[in-house]
């Protein structure tokens, strides 16, 4: 076909141990479509056996995409076929949630297998899905809506990495002129057609299979609370740099961009969307906030797609602090404040009573009560099986809400806040009460900087070790294991945004990084979220990406030039 790029099959991967015949395993290493991931797995041999994958895999390399059925629960769902992911069909491998998807895998023609492992003595798990091929391409567009919708001969794996959907084809050419007779800008590279997902809503349906782009004037929106341009990489002196450290019998790619927040010509920011119910990817938050360079930021729970942590940004408490884990507070032109952090409140009722709330705009759950505000997004839906609550505007109780009445959602408008209290907890309030809230910040200095973000654990304070994760509340496993990581620190002049992998191995424990920062002139150091979350870009690139997979995040850090500048 005259114009179109040769295309060349990949070459024909190793032969695999049937799935079905293998015992039992599990790891941290698969190939799909032969090219090397790390992501949770574990087999378990039965009639039939069952499968766990991480969600991070499922959606970014897959391309399972994650809703709601009519019952409010969360399903996944791929060219037609659904996997319910409620808490019993979840487990937890390292740092990692997966998901039992056995059924959904062999609806679509998956292969399964296990082959050795290129980093370890475990087996490594093998999917493999033959590529369909494309056979037209549908467009509609009505009432400021445009759809595209791709018709395929079978379900396809659909990767994503920074913004940008690679679809692997037969005929991957076709598709690509295709596109582009229509004005959509496609590309192609090693057998895929590569279509940018800026604006775009990308979705897969059955029988017959196809994929569908959606496109309207509100995907076009900021999800950030402030826009600006963004600018090119290195602008102002800003650079990637990295080195490899040996450390015991390990190696150790540091990959940082630094820059020292006094000179007055940078600032750090964090990165959020407008709504804390949601994840997206670190490019999406970086080209809406203006960000030279960005690293991924705190934790949060990927089934629901809820913050685990503080996050302030301008004064405003978009997520409240937990567990008194490790948090950064700064102001523009300072370096940033390393502490553990606590964030108590309570409630008065005007009654005489005084009630503590345990947590705020946060996902983070526990017997007692909750307050949530506009800051939270313009919804509240009940994230616990049984809450009820008292909506408050200004000071006064204006009405209770039932279990049922918070399963369906509550708005929430500036001015507004609503009490929710969860387990068993008495919900001391009435209508008509006139209520007062008090708040206290440990340590008391980071209440006056407007900007915060929570990890944890701490690592280096004063250029000393200071890991404690009982104090912070992590686990022994967690404290243990191997996995990328992505920490914001410290040298005494100068703020760094660094991203850790192993070369040849998983990656550092968290005391392994504690010492790797030492020996990078590092003073002070936080730990942020990492395994398959961690992420480092500068000027729209990817620095490193943690596991090799384009996770979707919550929040993150942001360099911009300062807009005094």
């Amino acid at each position: 076909m005259c114009g179109l790029l040769p295309f060349s099959p990949p070459p024909a991967p190793p032969p695999l141990v049937r799935l079905l015949e293998a015992p039992s395993a599990e790891g941290l290493e698969l190939t799909v479509n032969g090219e090397r991931i790390q992501s949770a797995w574990r087999w378990v041999q039965g009639e039939p056996g069952r499968l766990w994958l991480g969600l991070d895999l499922l959606e970014s390399e897959l391309g399972a995409q994650r809703s709601l059925d009519e019952d409010g629960n969360n399903i996944l769902r791929w060219f037609g076929a659904e996997q319910s992911i409620e808490q019993a069909k979840q487990v937890s491998i390292e740092d990692e949630i997966a998901i039992e998807v056995s059924e959904l895998l062999r609806q679509n023609g998956v292969q399964m297998g296990l082959m050795p492992s290129a980093i370890g003595s475990e087996p490594a798990l093998s999917l493999q899905l033959p590529a369909p091929r494309f056979l037209r391409l549908r467009e509609s567009r009505r009432e400021g809506a445009h759809r595209l919708v791709l018709d395929l001969s079978g379900p396809a794996l659909l990767p994503r990495s920074d913004e940008q959907l690679e679809l692997l084809l037969n005929n991957p050419g076709a598709a690509a002129m295709a596109l582009r007779q229509r004005g959509v800008s496609a590309g192609l590279g090693s057998g895929r057609l590569l279509l940018s997902l800026d604006g775009w809503q990308s979705s897969s349906l059955g029988g017959p299979n196809r994929l569908v782009l959606d496109r309207s004037s509100s995907d076009l929106t900021p999800l950030a609370r402030n826009r600006r341009p963004l600018l090119p990489a290195g602008s102002n002196g800003l650079a990637l740099e990295q080195r490899t450290l040996k450390l015991g019998a390990g190696r150790y790619r540091i990959s940082f961009v630094r820059f020292n927040p006094e000179a007055g010509r940078m600032a750090l920011v964090p990165l959020s969307r407008r709504n804390m119910v949601g994840l997206g990817s670190l490019l999406g938050l970086a080209r809406s906030q203006g960000a030279l360079a960005a690293l991924n930021g705190g934790f949060f729970n990927r089934i629901q797609a809820l913050p685990l942590g503080g996050l302030r940004d301008r004064g405003d408490w978009l997520s409240g602090p937990i567990l008194d884990r490790g948090a950064i507070a700064w102001d523009r032109g300072e370096l940033p404040q390393f502490s553990r952090v606590r964030l108590q409140e309570w409630i008065s009722n005007g009654r005489g009573q005084s009630t503590e709330i345990s947590a705020l705009n946060s996902g983070w759950v526990k017997k007692g009560l909750a307050q949530y505000n506009s800051l939270w997004g313009p919804r509240y839906k009940a994230i616990t099986g049984t809450e009820r609550g008292a909506l408050i505007i200004g000071t006064e109780v204006t009405a209770l809400l039932s279990p049922e009445r918070l399963k369906r959602g509550v708005g929430l408008q500036r001015g507004q806040t609503l009490v929710v209290a969860r387990g068993s907890a008495t919900l001391p309030l009435q209508v008509g009460d006139q209520v007062s809230l008090e708040r206290k910040l440990t340590p008391s200095h980071f209440d006056d900087k407007p900007f915060l973000i929570q990890g944890g654990p701490l690592l280096l304070n004063r250029g000393q070790v200071v890991l404690n994760g009982k104090a912070e509340r992590f686990s022994t496993p967690f404290m243990r294991q191997k996995a990328p990581r992505s920490v914001v620190a410290s040298d005494g002049e100068q703020i760094w945004l660094l991203a850790v992998e192993g070369s040849g191995n998983k990656g550092p424990t968290l005391h392994q990084t504690a010492v790797l920062m030492k020996r990078l002139g590092i003073r002070e150091a936080l730990n942020l979220d990492g395994g398959s979350s961690t992420r480092l870009m500068v000027g729209g690139r990817s620095g490193t990406r943690g596991r090799g997979i384009g996770a979707a995040i919550h929040n993150g850090l942001g360099i911009v030039v300062n807009p005094a500048h």
